[in-house]
């Protein structure tokens, strides 16, 4: 079991026109946390343009408009509103962090802009809608796929977070799972409590999680995972309920989006889903020792 973690440099924060503010307040407290530079994204979605010049595309305008052609100044003029508000906000957030932080507008298709501006070093967080209707578009879901495909680590946001404070969870499929090491360095940052959640075939050895414990000072908590198999996750979210936790750290491909969506909306705390080892190089401690 490793005792060291990914080292990352950098929160990545894609902004939206309607992207909520506790989003914003969690990037700069992980940030500070882990002491990260910052760096905003609002993320104008070259796409809309060439939906607008699309000559049968309509827009449904609210309050009994109905449906009218697409306006492309309108909606020039509204996307510079919309990143404006959002810098300000930005701003106003991160203006106390002690690290660097910047903001910026990156316009193009989501996916490319996502790949061109993260690297393997890079937590990208992505805050879900508050509203149901904005949690399944197009646009939010090219979002998501964009993040999962790029090199850094992803973190999702759900619309509400339950508590800012609480033990942080790995879930481990293996016995040397990143996702223990990610969480060992972030319970160390946060003084937190950790809880490692053995998915494995074959159990972690408790000589395994006391060694850990005694190199980076911490509580560890070793929960088996009774029932939950790494093909079948889905129970996962009930198995955390009585944790109350404050973050939940997973290896991507330990399960699928779905799982990882369904646990940060059930638990209501954000998911971090870092790369497998040996996608990425296995760095210095999170909290840079």
């Amino acid at each position: 079991m490793p005792t060291e973690s990914h080292s990352f440099k950098r929160v990545i924060l894609g902004l939206r026109s309607s992207a909520p503010d506790r989003t914003t307040r969690l990037a700069v407290e992980l940030a500070q946390l882990l002491n990260l530079e910052l760096l905003g994204v609002f993320l104008e979605d070259t796409s809309l343009y060439d939906l607008a010049n699309i000559p049968f595309a309509r827009e449904l305008r609210p309050l009994g408009g109905g449906w009218h052609p697409i306006d492309i100044n309108q909606l020039s003029h509204e996307l510079e509103i919309a990143a404006r508000s959002a810098e300000k906000m930005f701003a106003e957030a991160a203006r106390h962090l002690p690290t660097q932080w910047r903001f910026e507008i990156a316009r193009g298709p989501i996916a490319a802009t996502i790949a061109a501006v993260s690297q393997t070093s890079d937590i990208v967080m992505i805050g879900e809608p508050a509203s149901a209707a904005e949690r399944v578009s197009q646009q939010f879901s090219w979002l998501i796929q964009a993040a999962f495909r790029s090199a850094a680590a992803v973190m999702v946001v759900p619309s509400q977070i339950a508590r800012v404070s609480g033990p942080i969870v790995a879930i481990a499929t293996t016995m040397d799972d990143p996702s223990i090491a990610v969480a060992a360095g972030i319970a160390r940052a946060a003084n937190e409590e950790l809880i490692v959640v053995d998915l494995c075939e074959n159990a972690i050895d408790e000589a395994h999680i006391g060694a850990l414990a005694a190199a980076k000072g911490l509580a560890i908590k070793h929960i088996i995972g009774s029932g939950i198999t790494r093909a079948n996750v889905a129970p996962l979210a009930h198995a955390l309920r009585s944790l109350h936790e404050r973050l939940v750290v997973m290896t991507r491909g330990a399960s699928d989006d779905q799982v990882i969506s369904l646990i940060a909306a059930e638990q209501q705390v954000p998911v971090l889903v870092v790369e497998p080892a040996g996608a990425v190089a296995t760095l210095a401690s999170t909290t840079r020792e």
